[in-house]
Parts: C-alpha cells; sequence; structure tokens
C-alpha cells in the first residue's frame, strides 16, 4: 500500500472501521476483521492516509460516537473519505458526519436490502440504517437510492408505502444507469458486499445478492461518489478468500471514483 503519514500529501483517507456489534439477528458476524482483511494487501497507486476508528466492545453507541468524531475531523482535510467496515452500522456515523457537513450530499445504497428496519432497543444497529438517517431528519426519501435490492421484510415494505424512494432491484441496474444523473451533485455511496452474488461473495452474513462484480464496478465508475464506503466483509465466512478479493477490487475501483 502507498502509505503516507498526513492527510495533506494523501489524495484520499482510508478509515478502517472493524465493528459486529450491530449484527443481532444472525450469529453469522465476523466482520471485525473485515477492514484488515480488505486492507491488508491492498496496493494503490495514489498515495492514501490509512486511519483507523477502534470499537468500543461493550458499547455500539461509544463506538458509533467515536467513528462520528473522527470522521468529522477527516473531513477538514476536504479529502475523500473510504470507510471500511465493520458491519453496515459503521456507516450511520459516517454519513451523519458528512451530511451535517454538506446537506446538499445524496445517498446511494448499494446492497441486498434495504435496512429499512425498525429499532430494536433504541439500538441503531447495521439493518435500520437507512430509516434512521430518514426519521433523524438527515435525509429527505428523495435524497436516497436504492441499487441491487432483493430482499424487502413486511416493515421495510410498509416504510416503503409511506415514502416515496427510488428502490432498483437486480433486473433494474440498467434502468438505473440509464436514469442516473451525471452532474456536480455529492454522493455518498455504500456498499454491502453482500449485494454481490453469493458466488463473488460467501463470507458475509446475508449473502442475498444477485449483481456480478462487473455490475457493481460500473455503477461505481457511472456515480462517482464524493465519500464512500464498503461494509459487512466477513473474512471467517469464506475459506475460499473471495469475499476479501472481490472487496479488494471495489476499493480500487472506489479510489479511482473518488479521486
Amino acid at each position: 500500500m502507498t502509505k503516507v503519514n498526513s492527510p495533506q500529501d494523501a489524495e484520499a483517507i482510508i478509515q478502517k472501521l472493524p465493528c459486529d456489534m450491530g449484527i443481532h439477528r444472525t450469529s453469522r458476524k465476523c466482520t471485525l476483521k473485515g477492514p484488515e482483511a480488505v486492507t491488508e494487501d491492498f496496493s494503490p497507486s495514489k498515495p492514501v492516509l490509512v486511519d483507523e476508528v477502534y470499537p468500543d466492545e461493550f458499547s455500539l453507541e461509544e463506538t458509533q460516537r467515536r467513528i462520528l468524531e473522527n470522521t468529522r475531523d477527516l473531513i477538514k482535510y476536504q479529502k475523500p473519505v473510504i470507510s471500511i467496515g465493520g458491519d453496515h452500522s459503521v456507516s450511520f456515523p459516517v454519513i451523519k458526519a458528512l451530511k451535517d457537513n454538506r446537506p446538499d450530499l445524496e445517498l446511494v445504497w448499494l446492497d441486498a436490502h434495504l435496512d429499512l428496519k425498525k429499532k430494536l432497543d433504541n439500538h441503531v444497529s447495521h439493518d435500520v440504517v437507512v430509516r434512521e438517517l430518514i426519521e433523524q431528519n438527515l435525509f429527505t426519501p428523495d435524497e436516497i437510492t436504492f441499487v441491487g435490492t432483493t430482499r424487502i421484510d413486511q416493515d421495510e415494505d410498509e416504510f416503503l408505502h409511506h415514502h416515496d424512494i427510488n428502490v432498483y432491484r437486480p433486473d433494474d441496474v440498467e434502468d438505473f444507469r440509464r436514469e442516473f444523473g451525471k452532474d456536480e451533485q455529492p454522493r455518498y455511496l455504500s456498499i454491502d458486499i453482500d449485494v454481490l452474488e453469493e458466488d463473488a461473495a460467501p463470507g458475509t452474513g446475508y449473502p442475498d445478492g444477485e449483481l456480478s462484480l462487473e455490475q457493481v464496478k460500473n455503477l461505481i465508475q457511472q456515480i462517482s461518489p464524493e465519500h464512500c464506503d464498503i461494509v459487512e466483509v466477513a473474512p471467517e465466512l469464506d475459506d475460499s478468500g473471495r469475499t476479501t478479493n472481490n472487496a479488494e477490487v471495489l476499493l480500487t475501483q472506489l479510489l479511482e471514483a473518488s479521486t
């Protein structure tokens, strides 16, 4: 990896966010080691600063507070921030910090799931993040686009019934690409590795995706996000290493597209 020690010398900042406390409906966790696995052999062609926020092993809320404060600090350097999870709950404080800084920021959620479920025990877990962003009035529904969705739970379907949000299923990806506006609008792209078809990413908690690696690479290039993340890589659930390898491929694409 082409590492630099100063953010001023970097073209982008990679923020490692190890965490698995946001997963609570399945025993298939193992995302704690995701950031290390994805970045271990990563060799970018551009200089990057690698930063890390260590989780509080007893508190998801404290972990998210640390991520929020760290992201606010990183924003000051005016460089693309690429966050590597960790489960999808780490995206909430990152996106909150960035949206507070850029009120016109839009969100593209590239995920097999909507993450619009109702909260349990007041925790912003990995499957409630987008609902929480809306209910905290950080985003309006028309600022959010879902791409690659394969599973919608009943409570999420009810939420969609009352909120006008664009949802593109795997068969609709080409429609999204035709309709997506290439303009100067700042966008955050959140990629759950489970959006990939299972053969490309078996190492994740809910391998429900149907998109090919090539489709996701093309989407990254077209969206050209200002900031972004890759989450839900669970190395211990994939002995073949395909999930980690493909996450590295996407990380390379994100670095190229955001700088």
